[in-house]
């Protein structure tokens, strides 16, 4: 079932990716602006998933033109 959290991961994952491309700095801690009233371990879980989007976003424009992920 998905539910709001699962939403906030997901928003966060694709504004990191975003954010990558927008020439952001790495910071976990961006989407808290937005995300600050969650509790501790949401607060992680919404930070893990734009540092995951950030990095995999990162990697992959790094790969050779051609080369699939």
């Amino acid at each position: 079932m998905k539910t709001s959290l699962w939403s906030k991961v997901m928003a966060a994952y694709e504004h990191g990716k975003m954010d990558f491309w927008a020439d952001y700095p790495f910071d976990p801690e961006t989407p808290l602006v937005v995300y600050g009233d969650l509790g501790e371990p949401e607060k992680a879980a919404v930070m893990r998933s734009w540092a995951d989007g950030w990095q995999n976003e990162c990697l992959t424009q790094s790969l050779p033109d051609g080369m699939s992920a």
